[in-house]
């Protein structure tokens, strides 16, 4: 009996439609499931075909529940090196989880495991709100201080990164306090970190000594060093710099943006009386050097110039208190000379003692973190007679 000839290009054609559909099947964007869903495609028609749509009819070599064993034990193999069972996964009515696309969110948080090493009470009572959270590790050495408006998401962002994976480690329990706002967190966080100097937090900088611009007799910028404890005290500093170099380049960049004289600021030395300054040569002077500008216009230009660097000196006689209200909820933030010393409400109506290093020089991050508000009235500040302020741990 005569052999039927091979009809190759029907064989190719066949060949790509069986390609077609494993791509398909490898990258459609509704299941993302890889290569599994091809493999459980396979399965389901083998093991249960009456829950399985029925298709287009096809050849015996296409028919359902038929598949190339290289490519079965390609699969398997891949399963196995993951750790997962397919079958048996299949078999218990679970998952079968995927080769390399991404779960989503809420598939994520309902089937994440957490570290049994940490204490599960404290990470069941973290609340939706805004807070501090610090982790502590063994013997309660605080391992890292950070904020969040939710410190329950924010906590859990933290054991699901791998980046972090050291932290988590080390970690033993979840401690949080509450505040009623992110003013509040923020405040609370810059001052736990001072105190505690976690492990993992980013050390604050120990300034020795901090510089600034002064206005000397005769109206002219100078750098100079001043005590911490005066810049919350002290009119007319302009700027908190950590070097002499530091506050000087400031300057110098605040007369070029300007377009101040380097003679009349002092950063240049006259020629002669009447004599352009570098700046003028090169038009980046409006003339004081050269009498084209007014000594008093030069005076008032460089007053304006400096106002943004402006410290502004604490205006009360005694602390205030910054109020924020959550859900009927209100907590004071106490300050004094711009200084975050504690929080007070209903459960806690004494400050908490702070650690004497702590309290030392000018809180330039507080300062930082109160000032604009400040100055744009948006904060709820009252004064707090009698208050007793907590002793120095």
């Amino acid at each position: 009996m005569p052999i039927p000839p091979i009809d190759r290009q029907s064989t190719f054609k066949r060949d790509m439609k069986n390609n077609e559909d494993m791509a398909t099947a490898m990258n459609t964007t509704s299941y993302r499931h890889s290569l599994t869903q091809l493999f459980t495609r396979h399965l389901m028609h083998a093991s249960m075909p009456g829950l399985m749509p029925a298709g287009p009819a096809t050849s015996r070599a296409e028919a359902p529940g038929r598949m190339p064993a290289v490519l079965v034990e390609r699969l398997l193999r891949q399963e196995e090196k993951r750790g997962v069972n397919a079958l048996n996964r299949l078999g218990q009515g679970l998952p079968i989880a995927t080769f390399n696309a991404p779960q989503p969110a809420a598939h994520r948080a309902a089937t994440y495991s957490y570290p049994i090493h940490i204490e599960r009470a404290s990470i069941d009572a973290l609340p939706a709100s805004a807070g501090v959270y610090i982790f502590r590790g063994a013997n309660d050495m605080p391992l890292y201080v950070g904020r969040s408006v939710n410190l329950r998401s924010r906590v859990l962002a933290h054991l699901h990164n791998h980046e972090e994976e050291m932290l988590v480690r080390q970690t033993r329990r979840i401690e949080f306090r509450r505040t009623a706002g992110e003013l509040g967190a923020s405040l609370l966080e810059q001052s736990l970190v001072r105190d505690l100097q976690p492990l993992h937090n980013k050390k604050p900088r120990q300034k020795r000594c901090l510089f600034t611009l002064r206005l000397s007799l005769d109206g002219r910028p100078q750098v100079a060093q001043v005590a911490e404890r005066d810049f919350s005290r002290a009119e007319n500093l302009f700027g908190i710099f950590a070097s002499e170099r530091a506050a000087q380049e400031a300057l110098q960049k605040l007369v070029e943006q300007h377009e101040l004289c380097s003679v009349a600021t002092g950063l240049e030395e006259s020629a002669g009386e009447g004599m352009a300054c570098f700046g003028r040569q090169i038009r980046r002077c409006r003339g004081c050097c050269t009498g084209e500008e007014s000594p008093e216009l030069h005076q008032q230009r460089l007053m304006q110039a400096l106002e943004d660097l402006r410290i502004l000196p604490w205006p009360y006689q005694g602390p205030m208190g910054v109020i924020e209200e959550v859900d009927g909820w209100r907590q004071v933030h106490v300050i004094d000379h711009w200084r975050y010393l504690g929080s007070l409400d209903e459960e806690h109506q004494q400050l908490r003692a702070r650690p004497a290093a702590s309290m030392k020089g000018f809180d330039l991050d507080s300062y930082k973190l109160l000032i604009k508000p400040f100055l744009l009235q948006q904060l709820d500040l009252h004064a707090l007679p009698g208050l007793k302020l907590p002793a120095l741990a």
